[in-house]
């Protein structure tokens, strides 16, 4: 497998964990705002998202052996420059693990009182601060590199990493909303709904903004990163559409069941498309790639099977017999 095989790979693979661990992400960020002060209905809102939570992090430990193996020097390349980024993203992962899975073992509320506030607020950090760390692979990684004014690379080097994290904080909570409200009784699905109608306009409004600084990165030389704008502008096409039809209480449609996704999956298409050529050029030599294809292909593979016979029995409506681990 080539260099371009090995990146539509670390693509899919982080495609994957913004899929599944965004709804985990967004559930944490949901939790309170949903079920208020009641642990019972607390409980309940994290079991609709918990089956992501092991399924999600696989595809983020896979991608980064990916990124490790294939394309050390663009890792290199963000730990220099994202250093207090990835940082935050491995502090508020771990934190946020330890929330979910210690605040039942006590049942002091206290403690779960603490522990829900620590996991929100790292549900919070994570996708912020994995938003950011894609915003400084566009500035670092683009192929337009430092051409323009100061006061434009400025601009860039700061705007995009904060309306990028911005973007993955409000993506991860309208998804979050849509799984929440498919698989939650009825009276927290209808507030899970709420929470989703109010997301989507910021969602939207925010993946358009980085829709415009993609287009200004293609203007300085990154063609590529077309892709990424057209992107992003669809993904707030959906966002409102899904807006306009939950304000006629159309909320069973494909267009709201779609929204969430296509706002957690368009920056990661998005980076991609940005940040792809110059990946592609920092990769490893070829004969160390093709050493490793097939053993990762295998791994990879397995991985597919083992995560859709879970996807199967896991991801159902709630019913009195659905275990509550959380």
């Amino acid at each position: 497998m080539n260099a371009l095989g090995w990146g539509l790979l670390l693509a899919v693979l982080l495609a994957g964990w913004a899929l599944l661990d965004g709804a985990v992400q967004g559930g944490g960020q949901l939790v309170r705002p949903v079920a208020g002060r009641d642990d019972a209905r607390r409980r309940v809102v994290l079991a609709t998202v918990a089956p992501f939570l092991l399924l999600g992090e696989v595809w983020l430990v896979a991608a980064a052996g990916v990124l490790l193996a294939a394309f050390g020097h663009v890792e290199a390349t963000l730990w220099r420059a994202g250093y207090p980024l990835v940082v935050a993203l491995l502090v508020a992962w771990v934190v946020r693990d330890a929330g979910l899975w210690l605040r039942s073992r006590l049942a002091s509320p206290r403690w779960r009182r603490g522990w829900d506030v620590a996991a929100q607020a790292a549900s919070v950090a994570l996708p912020t601060a994995f938003g950011a760390l894609a915003g400084v692979a566009w500035v670092q990684l683009s192929a337009s590199g430092g051409s323009g004014g100061a006061a434009t690379n400025a601009v860039l080097a700061i705007g995009l990493p904060a309306v990028l994290a911005a973007l993955g904080a409000a993506a991860a909570r309208a998804h979050a909303g849509t799984v929440v409200a498919r698989r939650a009784p009825a009276d927290l699905a209808a507030a899970a709904r709420r929470r989703v109608r109010a997301a989507l306009v910021p969602g939207a409004g925010l993946a358009t903004l980085a829709a415009l600084g993609a287009l200004g990165l293609a203007a300085r030389g990154t063609t590529s990163a077309l892709v990424g704008a057209v992107a992003l502008i669809a993904a707030a096409a959906v966002a409102l559409a899904a807006r306009f039809d939950l304000d006629r209480g159309q909320h069973r449609g494909p267009v709201v069941r779609w929204a969430g996704p296509a706002l957690v999956l368009a920056p990661v298409v998005a980076t991609a498309a940005v940040v792809g050529p110059q990946a592609l050029a920092m990769a490893a030599p070829t004969q160390v790639l093709h050493g490793l294809t097939w053993p990762v292909l295998g791994a990879f593979a397995a991985v597919l099977v083992a995560q859709g016979l879970s996807w199967r029995v896991l991801v159902r409506p709630l019913g009195p017999r659905t275990a509550v681990f959380l």
